[in-house]
């Protein structure tokens, strides 16, 4: 039996990490995956680090975590060095002929064989406090084209010359909006048609641009949660019965519709580079806490290099205009600012619809590149000859029924206006 739980309200905390386990943790906990955990590429460069750190405006003390790779990577050394040690004695052993010597090469291998066993008891708590707290913590790099500061406005379709008559226009959306809680909603009129049509136009569109309609887990745990950097408070914990006090990979309910749902499927998947670029696309529930349930379609790419990412990103940009085109609304797609970003985030462009009746922008879609930041702490990989290599990722909502019918209502649009539906027969 499950049982649902707003995260907040759990009176347990953990201060592990279910996306990383260290040895010691690994014993009592399952370790889904381990995370490919590319030091050199996120710390060899010191100042592009503190630079990424400082436009994205975040927390992250970058002189702490660079003293704590030198403790980590000095502990690895002894390490090794114990390890080599241990092997050049045993090769001793075997070889030599004289029993006296034979007795004091074994009373070091021992006295190796406990050093090691110590220095890796210590080095769980260090691997722990450096990687699982801090490491995996440090954002996507910037993409070039993510703007310092300000937002950019990249396209722009201006809203059509509409009555400035509005008279029962907000009561479209009171009749056919019934608020029950923050969670809970139900549609009917034009707001349940519109519910059902636009997502299913919505992946029609892109079905035409050969993208492959795909179906998603409403479920994952905790470590692809960790894995996509967002907050478990965010979404709705599953409570399943038997379980543990002390487990730390719980149960979260997101919703197929949604990039949760996606990394829930290529987890640990190995695929071949022939089937690269990937272009996917779903439709499916999104659940948020404390929020309205809506109906999503979320797209999903994944290219084997950065160049052909981008491509992939540009032409999916070019299909969110052809769907958003048909709607009798101004919109523009905005370049977002990394200041603005989230933290597994490269770059981000954002649909914004204008809203006449506020007089204001809204938005409604995003599109997200994550270069091979998410692959990398999923083990989603591709052989390329005998070597591993982790795909691109271009990810994003086109469209959230809530949200999008709300505002067309509001400016008094109604199935009638939006003739493009009918493609699917009465």
């Amino acid at each position: 039996m499950l049982k649902l739980f707003s995260s907040p309200m759990l009176p347990r905390r953990f201060l592990s990490s279910a996306l990383y386990l260290t040895g010691d943790k690994a014993r009592e906990q399952f370790a889904v995956l381990v995370p490919y955990l590319d030091f050199q590429h996120k710390l060899g460069d010191f100042e592009r680090l503190k630079r990424n750190v400082r436009l994205r405006k975040s927390p992250l003390d970058c002189e702490t975590i660079k003293l704590q790779w030198e403790l980590y990577r000095d502990v690895e050394k002894r390490k090794q060095h114990i390890e080599r040690s241990r092997t050049e004695l045993q090769k001793r052993i075997q070889q030599s002929t004289n029993e006296e010597e034979k007795k004091a090469l074994k009373a070091q291998a021992v006295q190796a064989r406990d050093d090691l066993k110590m220095l890796k008891e210590r080095s769980y708590s260090i691997a722990d406090a450096f990687i699982a707290n801090n490491f995996l913590a440090i954002p996507n790099d910037l993409h070039d084209r993510t703007p310092e500061e300000k937002a950019v406005v990249t396209h722009e379709k201006p809203p059509p010359a509409l009555a400035n008559d509005r008279a029962g226009v907000k009561s479209l959306v009171e009749d056919q909006f019934e608020q029950f809680g923050p969670s809970c909603l139900y549609m009917t009129g034009d707001a349940a048609w519109m519910d059902l049509r636009l997502p299913m136009r919505c992946c029609e569109t892109f079905q035409a641009q050969k993208y492959i309609l795909f179906s998603n887990p409403d479920f994952v745990r905790t470590f692809l949660v960790e894995a996509a950097m967002v907050q478990t408070e965010s979404l709705y914990q599953v409570r399943e019965d038997d379980e543990p006090e002390d487990k730390v990979n719980l149960l979260h309910l997101c919703g197929g519709g949604s990039l949760l749902g996606f990394l829930g499927y290529f987890t640990k998947l190995s695929v071949f580079p022939s089937v690269l670029p990937l272009r996917l696309v779903t439709s499916g529930k999104r659940y948020h806490f404390e929020q309205t349930q809506s109906n999503e379609v979320h797209v999903f790419g994944a290219c084997k290099t950065s160049q052909e990412a981008e491509a992939l990103f540009d032409e999916a940009v070019q299909i969110y205009r052809k769907f958003y085109d048909q709607l009798p609304v101004g919109y523009r797609i905005v370049q977002v600012a990394a200041p603005e970003l989230r933290p597994a985030e490269s770059m981000r462009v954002d649909v914004e619809l204008f809203d006449g009746a506020d007089q204001s922008y809204v938005k409604v879609a995003d599109l997200c590149y994550y270069s091979d930041f998410l692959s990398k702490r999923i083990a989603f990989i591709y052989q390329d000859g005998k070597a591993q290599k982790f795909p691109h990722i271009v990810t994003g909502q086109v469209m959230s029924s809530v949200e999008l019918i709300k505002l067309l209502l509001r400016n008094g649009i109604q199935v009638k206006d939006l003739p493009f539906l009918d493609k699917f027969g009465a």
